[in-house]
């Protein structure tokens, strides 16, 4: 099931990016030859008018030939000919492919918040701080752990939510002033918005309730009977008040070198007291020891002009990191571990798609972006390398020399097939660890 889907998914981007060079290229009069979801041996075929539509046997990309694309086929005199047109009209068709990638990311994420997103329903409680992280903006702020936030620059805040949305929303160069309650008494602090991004936060724990959400399939939690929604009370005999609380006890219940042992944990569940008996598991990766659940999740849906407006800055924010990890590994920053090929991919999009429809469209979006960037980067064979001839061709005057251009393509997709080999057995190795 995980290949269809990602075969599917990859397959309909493949389109889009087509169907953006098909539709520019009609657009200005170029008669386009063939039209290919996949890349040879052909599976299936049929003509319709000038133009064969096929689905190949290999599906990571597809094509669309056009009429005097190729070297051998060019005729500047014939007005069908990809070679007659302008260096703007090419450009356009050159550009469509990877635009219509980006639109339909442009597309899909605000989709995803208009849908809703999974967010921890701790954000939908009241605004109380458990504790600070030492060295953090909020110590400097004079808190200390038990304070109730009860306002953000003078708007009232009554969940976690509203706390967020204010301080997102306070304009560059202005204030965050904290209004805040501890021990019966109303204070205020305040800092400069910059800082707290500066800082990467405020730095403050939330309380959050010790609330079951997910259990992790056949782990000893769900083996033992826990639901989601159970309010975890205690802990053999300690106490449980928050959710950071759980996995501390466990692991204090376990000093090193101490074997994994049975746990007594007593729940409310709809006001009735339930106890039951479990054993934790060891994580092979962290080493810590876990029981297999994870804390209480809502889904947050927007309002459409909401939904645009987040969708539009997720996907600002994925275009600076995808360019700041381009320019790491150009440096030699960069590790190739983050790289991934088409079985992560794939695995990823398994993963979406099992976890719900939104997920799904959220990594539609997120690859769809990166394969729109990916597109224009100005390597030989892809659009990014046409352009780069075309850029060329315009400083020189004349069309560069066929076998210039042979050349440079061949230049490129031998990279582009040394870096498909690469990211594959970086995945597999991944995959293998």
């Amino acid at each position: 099931m995980t290949i269809l889907i990602f075969l599917l998914v990859l397959s309909f981007l493949v389109f889009i990016t087509e169907m953006g060079h098909y539709l520019a290229a009609r657009h200005v009069g170029v008669r386009v030859e063939s039209f290919s979801i996949g890349f040879p041996p052909r599976v299936w075929s049929k003509r319709i008018g000038e133009t064969e539509y096929m689905v190949s046997a290999i599906p990571l990309g597809g094509y669309v030939r056009l009429f005097g694309q190729n070297t051998m086929d060019e005729d500047p005199s014939d007005p069908r000919n990809y070679a007659s047109k302008t260096i703007l009209q090419r450009l356009y068709i050159l550009v469509a492919g990877p635009l219509a990638n980006l639109l339909l990311a442009l597309l899909f994420m605000p989709l995803v918040y208009w849908m809703g997103t999974p967010a921890p329903a701790y954000l939908n409680e009241i605004p109380e701080i458990r504790s600070v992280q030492a060295g953090s903006l909020a110590e400097s702020m004079g808190l200390e752990g038990g304070e109730l936030i009860l306002k953000v620059n003078g708007q009232e805040t009554f969940s976690w939510q509203a706390v967020n949305d204010q301080i997102s929303a306070i304009p560059p160069g202005e204030n965050l002033v904290l209004e805040y309650e501890r021990a019966g008494r109303i204070q205020q602090a305040q800092v400069p918005i910059r800082e707290f991004y500066q800082a990467g936060g405020a730095g403050w724990n939330p309380v959050i309730p010790p609330v079951v959400g997910n259990l992790v399939s056949g782990a000893p939690a769900e083996r033992a009977g826990l639901a989601s929604g159970d309010r975890i009370l205690r802990i053999n005999e300690t106490l449980i008040g928050d959710w950071t609380d759980i996995s501390k006890t466990v692991q204090d219940l376990h000093p090193d070198g101490i074997a994994p042992q049975p746990l007594t944990v007593a729940v409310d569940r709809g006001g009735e007291s339930w106890e039951f008996e479990l054993t934790p598991y060891q994580d092979s990766d962290s080493g810590r020891l876990l029981i297999g659940m994870s804390m209480g999740m809502v889904v947050q849906s927007h309002s459409l002009g909401e939904a645009i407006v987040k969708g539009s800055d997720r996907l600002v924010s994925m275009v600076v990191s995808t360019f700041t990890f381009i320019g790491q590994m150009l440096s030699g920053n960069g590790s190739v571990d983050e790289l991934g090929g088409p079985v992560r991919i794939g695995m990823v999009i398994g993963e979406a798609a099992e976890s719900g429809w939104t997920n799904l469209f959220f990594m539609v979006a997120v690859i769809s972006l990166q394969l729109g960037i990916f597109n224009l980067l100005p390597i030989p064979a892809l659009d990014g390398g046409h352009i780069l001839m075309l850029a060329m061709e315009k400083v020189k005057g004349s069309p560069l020399s066929v076998a210039m251009r042979e050349r440079t393509q061949m230049i490129g997709f031998s990279v582009l097939i040394m870096l498909m080999l690469f990211v594959t057995y970086n995945d597999l190795l991944q995959v293998w660890d």
